[in-house]
C-alpha cells in the first residue's frame, strides 16, 4: 500500500515536473517570441526614428537652401533698389535719366538776407557803359531825338532825357543789276543765278534759330513769319535746304577745327546715344577748350571710328571715361576722375564701407593739391612725392579689398568688385594719369558740356535721317567752336554763307 502510494506520488511528481518543464518551455517559447517581438518593434522603431531623422535632415537642408535663396533675394532686392536710387551723381547714368529728381546740391549756406541784389552789389542793369558799348556797334541806327511837350516857354530849359534801346525788324528787298562785260558775258555768282533768292542774313537767322537755339523747323517758320509780320512764309523744305547749304559752307571751318584738334597735346573724347528714324545711333564728340568736332555714327564700335581718318591721325593724350572704344588711338589715356568719383559714391551711398570713401577723399585731395602746384608753375610732382602718392593709393586699395571680401552679402558686392578690379589693375595707370601729367585735365567735363546740346536737341525732336544727324554734327561743331572763341554765331553764319572762313 505504501508502495502504491509512493508510486502514485512519484507519478504525480513526474506529472508535476513534466508540467513544470512544459510550462518552463512555454515560458521560454513565449519569452523568445516576446524578445523577438521586442527586437522587431525596436527595429521598426529604429527605422521610424531614422526615417524621422532623415526627414528632419532633409527639412533642415531645405530650410538652409531657402535661407540661402532668401538671402540672395534680399541681396538682389537691395542691389536693384540700390541701382534704382542711383543717378548721374553716383553712377555712369547720364543726367537725362534723373527725370524730375534734382541731384544738384545747393552748397550755399543759409543766410537771413533778403532775396535779390544785395547792397553794394554791382548790378547788371542798363547804364552809360552799356549804352556806349551799343553805340559803338557798326549796325546801330541812331535816330534823331523825339521832343515831347516842347514849346516857346520851355525850349531853353534842360530837358529830362530818356534813351530808349529797341529793335525794328524790317524786310529789305534789294535788286542786284549785273551788266555784261566786254565780251557780253554776265558774271553772276551762283547764289544769284535765280531771279528771286533769299539773302544770307535770313539764311543765317534760320540756321541760328534751329541749331543754336534748338527750335524745330515748325517753330523757326513761325518765328520768322511773326517777326516779319507774315511777310516771309518759309516752307519746311527751304529750311532743310538751307541747313544742307550751311553744312557744305562750313566744311572749311570743320577742316580747320580738326587740324587744331590734331595738333592739341590732349583732347576730350566721349559718345552719346541718339535716335535716327527710330534707330539707335551714336554721336561721338572730340573737343578741347577752344574747339569741338562731332560725328554721327551708326554704331558705337571701334571699327566705325577706324573709318574716320581723324581718329587714326590723332597722336595726343585721350581724356575719356572707362570705355575701351578708343583703344589703339592716341599715345596715352587719362580717365576722368569725376566718373570714378561717381562710381565710388555709388558704393558708399548705399554700403557703409570705408574703402571707397577713402579713395574718393584721396582723389579730391590730390586734385586740389595738383591745382595748387599748377598755380605755382609746376607741371608735375617731384619723383619721391609721386612715389609716396602711389603707395598711399595702393594702401587704400589693399584695405578696401579686405573690407569688401569680409562683406559678401552687401548689395553692391559685384559693383564693388568690378570697380576694385579696375582701380587695382586694368585702369590704375589711366585713373592716376592726371597726377603724372599736369598738362592733361583731371576730368572729362569739357566734352560733357559740349554734348549737352545733343540731349536738348533729342528732347525737341529726333533726327529723321542719317543725313540730318550729319548736318547737325557739322553745324553744331562750328557753333560750339564759335562760342568758345567769343564769336557771335549769327554773324559767323552770315560769313559762312558768304564763303568766308573764321576759324583759321
Amino acid at each position: 500500500m505504501n508502495d502504491g502510494r509512493m508510486n502514485d506520488m512519484f507519478k504525480q511528481m513526474e506529472e508535476l515536473f513534466l508540467k513544470v518543464d512544459n510550462l518552463t518551455l512555454e515560458i521560454q517559447t513565449q519569452k523568445k517570441a516576446h524578445d523577438k517581438e521586442i527586437k522587431k518593434l525596436k527595429r521598426e522603431h529604429q527605422k521610424e526614428i531614422q526615417k524621422l531623422k532623415n526627414e528632419l535632415k532633409e527639412k533642415d537642408a531645405k530650410i538652409e537652401k531657402l535661407e540661402q535663396e532668401n538671402q540672395k533675394l534680399k541681396t538682389e532686392v537691395a542691389r536693384l533698389k540700390n541701382q534704382k536710387n542711383k543717378d548721374s551723381s553716383n553712377s555712369n547714368k547720364p543726367s537725362w535719366t534723373n527725370g524730375f529728381k534734382n541731384v544738384i546740391t545747393n552748397r550755399r549756406e543759409k543766410s537771413n538776407k533778403k532775396q535779390g541784389g544785395q547792397k553794394g552789389h554791382t548790378g547788371n542793369s542798363l547804364g552809360k557803359e552799356k549804352l556806349e558799348k551799343i553805340l559803338n556797334k557798326e549796325n546801330i541806327i541812331k535816330n534823331p531825338p523825339i521832343e515831347i511837350n516842347k514849346n516857346e516857354n520851355n525850349k531853353n530849359s534842360k530837358p529830362y532825357k530818356t534813351t530808349v534801346i529797341d529793335i525794328n525788324i524790317n524786310v529789305t528787298i534789294t535788286d542786284y543789276l549785273y551788266y555784261p562785260d566786254e565780251n557780253g558775258n554776265f558774271n553772276v555768282p551762283q547764289k544769284h543765278k535765280k531771279h528771286i533768292v533769299y539773302g544770307d542774313n535770313l539764311k543765317a537767322l534760320a540756321v541760328d534759330l534751329m541749331y543754336e537755339s534748338y527750335n524745330s523747323t515748325d517753330a523757326t517758320q513761325n518765328i520768322i513769319s511773326s517777326i516779319t509780320d507774315n511777310s516771309i512764309e518759309l516752307p519746311r523744305s527751304t529750311l532743310i535746304n538751307w541747313s544742307k547749304e550751311a553744312k557744305e559752307k562750313l566744311v572749311p571751318e570743320i577742316e580747320n577745327i580738326e587740324k587744331e584738334l590734331l595738333n592739341s597735346y590732349y583732347a576730350h573724347f566721349d559718345e552719346s546715344q541718339i535716335k535716327v528714324d527710330g534707330k539707335s545711333f551714336n554721336e561721338v564728340c572730340v573737343s578741347n577748350a577752344k574747339h569741338t568736332r562731332m560725328w554721327a555714327m551708326k554704331c558705337k564700335k571701334h571699327e566705325e571710328l577706324e573709318k574716320i581718318n581723324f581718329f587714326k591721325s590723332f597722336m595726343g593724350v585721350i581724356v575719356k571715361d572707362g570705355t575701351d572704344l578708343y583703344n589703339g588711338f592716341g599715345i596715352a589715356f587719362s580717365q576722368c576722375i569725376s566718373h570714378i568719383q561717381r562710381y565710388l559714391k555709388g558704393i558708399y551711398d548705399f554700403i557703409n564701407h570705408k574703402g571707397p570713401k577713402d579713395m574718393a577723399k584721396f582723389l579730391t585731395k590730390y586734385n586740389e593739391y595738383r591745382k595748387e602746384l599748377i598755380a605755382k608753375g609746376q607741371d608735375k610732382f617731384e619723383d619721391n612725392e609721386y612715389s609716396q602718392i602711389l603707395n598711399e593709393y595702393d594702401e587704400i586699395i589693399r584695405e578696401w579689398k579686405k573690407e569688401w571680401m569680409a562683406d559678401k552679402n552687401n548689395p553692391s558686392y559685384d559693383d564693388e568688385r568690378k570697380l576694385l578690379s579696375r582701380m587695382e589693375e586694368s585702369d590704375k595707370e589711366q585713373i592716376l594719369y592726371f597726377l603724372k601729367d599736369f598738362k592733361v585735365p583731371a576730368t572729362n567735363n569739357q566734352v560733357e558740356t559740349d554734348q549737352r546740346n545733343i540731349k536738348i536737341k533729342q528732347k525737341i525732336g529726333k533726327f529723321r535721317s542719317e543725313t540730318g544727324a550729319e548736318i547737325y554734327a557739322i553745324i553744331r561743331s562750328c557753333i560750339n567752336t564759335y562760342k568758345k572763341h567769343g564769336i557771335n554765331v549769327y554773324s559767323a553764319l552770315i560769313k559762312a554763307f558768304n564763303d568766308e572762313t573764321i576759324i583759321a
